[in-house]
């Protein structure tokens, strides 16, 4: 089956507000830093949200032998930080301007970059991988792109293949005023690629149980507004 050419604009989106983030935002040093946590009822201060993703997520679960993956590094905010624990990490975006700017900030030295095309993961290295994180990106993708996702990163990992993985929950207090907040111009059937999607606890726990992932924790109450699950993926048949 072929896929459509029309869908949610990921791509065109992320690369638009990179191009014109420094106008918006010329009070900051990087792409990102304007995401601190507030909205999602984490934290008052961008340090403060840096500390909580970096004790809570990273901090007990990336060692210094690991290979990291983390799709949408959005500048490299989340990056810059998993690259102070991890041997090497590989950075994979649909956005070549958030690529471009997570390179700018971060150079070369044990950082790889892979340009994502919104579907497949071919292009990444099999059984390369120790862990898997993405962060402040599954809540901009729809549920059956998160879906897609979660599929295709077993083959990806070895050894702890080790995921955290971080989605809006609609449900959630701070999830409902952020839907009703972008209703109105997301309606017909329309989606700009930089909103919030419509996902629960619910889906991302029936998605992952049906794909065979190990579910080691689930954190509704760091993220209040979203869900934050740290799970071991299925290893590849052989």
């Amino acid at each position: 089956m072929d896929h459509p050419n029309e869908g949610i604009d990921y791509e065109g989106a992320w690369d638009a507000y990179a191009q014109n983030w420094q106008s918006l935002h010329p009070e900051l040093e990087y792409i990102g830093d304007e995401w601190a946590g507030q909205g999602a009822g984490a934290a008052c201060s961008l340090a403060e949200y840096e500390q909580l993703i970096e004790t809570q997520f990273i901090a007990p679960y990336i060692r210094p032998d690991h290979v990291v993956l983390e799709i949408g590094i959005g500048g490299g905010k989340t990056s810059a930080l998993l690259l102070n624990y991890a041997q090497r990490l590989i950075c994979a975006d649909i956005s070549q301007k958030m690529l471009d700017a997570t390179q700018a900030r971060l150079g070369q030295e044990r950082v790889e970059y892979y340009k994502l095309n919104g579907i497949s993961l071919d292009s990444l290295p099999e059984q390369a991988i120790d862990v898997c994180f993405c962060y402040d990106t599954m809540v901009h993708l729809e549920p059956r792109d998160i879906f897609n996702y979660l599929r295709q990163i077993p083959r990806l990992l070895k050894g702890d293949r080790l995921c955290v993985f971080h989605h809006t929950n609609v449900l959630s207090e701070f999830g409902w005023q952020k839907f009703l907040k972008e209703l109105e111009i997301n309606l017909r059937g329309k989606r700009h690629g930089s909103a919030f999607s419509v996902m629960t606890n619910e889906i991302m726990e029936k998605f992952l149980r049906e794909l065979n992932y190990r579910v080691l924790l689930k954190d509704t109450t760091s993220v209040p507004r979203d869900c934050v699950w740290i799970c071991q993926a299925p290893p590849m048949e052989r």
